[in-house]
């Protein structure tokens, strides 16, 4: 079984469009300039904040049955990453390791204590949809 010139012309083709289709799909997938995070304890809203990428700074937040102890969270260049917490309250330090978040659709997890950091790319309103 032979490769015929159209064989090698329609390989070609395929392998160039998949590689534009990549570029494209990486240089239009960067995040907007401003995008809020949400820290919720137990299920519950404690935070909310936005940042951009000239953000620096860092937070702490309380957590536990009487919010008697304190996590922290490192803000710097759009990104967002979850501080190590003692080894009683969070024995294998997860979140911690997850490292570095930027996206809508990472977050930071901390199981034993309850708490989720996530990213949203815009505020949200309090109308759900509009019907006209």
């Amino acid at each position: 079984m032979k490769l015929t010139f159209y064989d090698k012309l329609l390989a070609m083709l395929i392998v160039f469009f998949s590689i534009a289709l990549f570029v494209l799909n990486i240089t239009t997938s960067a995040g907007p300039a401003r995008q809020y995070v949400n820290v919720y304890v137990d299920n519950a809203l404690v935070m909310e904040f936005s940042i951009d990428e000239s953000t620096e700074k860092v937070l702490t937040f309380p957590f536990g049955p009487a919010k008697e102890h304190l996590a922290t969270l490192e803000i710097s260049a759009g990104k967002v990453r979850m501080l190590p917490i003692s080894r009683e309250l969070c024995p294998r330090g997860i979140c911690a390791h997850t490292g570095w978040i930027t996206r809508d659709y990472q977050s930071i997890v901390c199981i034993p204590n309850r708490i989720v950091i996530s990213f949203r790319a815009q505020k949200d309103n309090d109308i759900d949809g509009v019907t006209f």
